[in-house]
C-alpha cells in the first residue's frame, strides 16, 4: 500500500510538473517540440513564453520578413484550439492580426498587411520587369483549410505601380477587391486606380489552384507603357495585353 501512494504521489508530481511547465513554457523550449508544425515558417532568436513571445526574425519560404511578436490564450491553447495575435514588423514586410484554430481550419480576422511589390514577381512571372511600388491588405477574414487558402473577403491595393528593367513606366496603381463567390471560389476583381492604362481582370481560386486572367489597354498614347507591354502577356488586336495565369498555391501548413 506504501508503494501504491509513494507511485501515485510521484506521478501526482509529475503531472504538476507537466501542467506548471505547459502553462509557463519559455518560447524556445516550446519551439524545439513544435517548431516542425510551422511547415513552411521558420522562427530565429525567440524569447519570451510561448503565450507571449517574439523572435528576432520570421522567415517564410527562404524569405526573411523581420521581427515577429505573438500572443496565445492559454486555455484554449491547451485544450487543443489555439488561439491569439500576430504582429510582424520587419522594416519591408508589416502584418497583424487574430487568428484561431478549429479543426482542420486556422481563421484569420482582421489582418492588416504590407509589403514591397517585389515580392510578387514569382507569382505574376514577368521575368523581364521589376516590380515597384507597395501593397497594402486589408482582409477582415481569411480562412485556411488544410493549408491551403479557401475563404477571405477584402481588398488589396499596389500603390505607386511601378515596372523596371526592360521597359520603365510607372502607375497610380490598382485596386483588388476579393469576396468568396456562391460555388465556393474565391474571387477577386482588379481593376486600375486611374491613369493612362486601364487594367481589369478576374482571379478565381479554388481547392488549391487559382487563375487570373487581366487585360490592359491604353486610354491615351504613352512610350513608356507601349514598351512595357509588350513584356506582359500575350498582345492583343487593339494593342493591349492579355495576361493568364495559373497555378497551384503554396500550403501554408504541414
Amino acid at each position: 500500500m506504501r508503494a501504491l501512494r509513494w507511485i501515485l504521489g510521484s506521478l501526482g508530481m509529475l503531472a504538476l510538473a507537466a501542467g506548471l511547465l505547459a502553462w509557463f513554457a519559455p518560447a524556445e523550449l516550446a519551439l524545439r517540440f513544435f517548431g516542425d508544425r510551422l511547415g513552411p515558417v521558420r522562427l530565429q532568436g525567440v524569447s519570451g513564453s510561448a503565450w507571449q513571445g517574439r523572435a528576432e526574425q520570421l522567415i517564410a519560404f527562404d524569405v526573411t520578413l523581420g521581427p515577429v511578436a505573438w500572443t496565445l490564450a492559454r486555455g484554449d491553447t491547451l485544450a487543443g484550439k489555439p488561439r491569439g495575435t500576430l504582429d510582424l514588423a520587419g522594416s519591408a514586410v508589416r502584418a497583424r492580426g487574430a487568428f484561431a484554430r478549429e479543426g482542420a481550419e486556422w481563421r484569420f480576422e482582421g489582418v492588416q498587411a504590407e509589403l514591397p511589390a517585389a515580392l510578387l514577381a514569382p507569382a505574376l512571372d514577368i521575368p523581364a520587369l521589376g516590380l515597384r511600388g507597395r501593397v497594402v491588405v486589408d482582409a477582415p477574414e481569411a480562412v485556411l483549410r488544410d493549408g491551403l487558402l479557401a475563404r477571405a473577403r477584402g481588398h488589396a491595393e499596389w500603390r505607386d505601380l511601378g515596372v523596371t528593367g526592360a521597359a520603365n513606366a510607372t502607375l497610380p496603381g490598382v485596386r483588388i477587391d476579393f469576396a468568396p463567390a456562391p460555388d465556393g471560389a474565391i474571387v477577386a476583381e482588379v481593376r486600375d486606380l486611374g491613369g493612362p492604362l486601364e487594367v481589369a481582370g478576374e482571379v478565381r481560386i479554388k481547392d488549391g489552384a487559382f487563375l487570373s486572367e487581366t487585360r490592359l489597354h491604353l486610354r491615351e498614347p504613352n512610350p513608356q507603357l507601349e514598351e512595357a507591354l509588350k513584356f506582359i502577356g500575350q498582345r492583343t488586336p487593339e494593342g493591349g495585353s492579355y495576361l493568364r495565369i495559373e497555378g497551384q498555391l503554396h500550403r501554408m501548413t504541414p
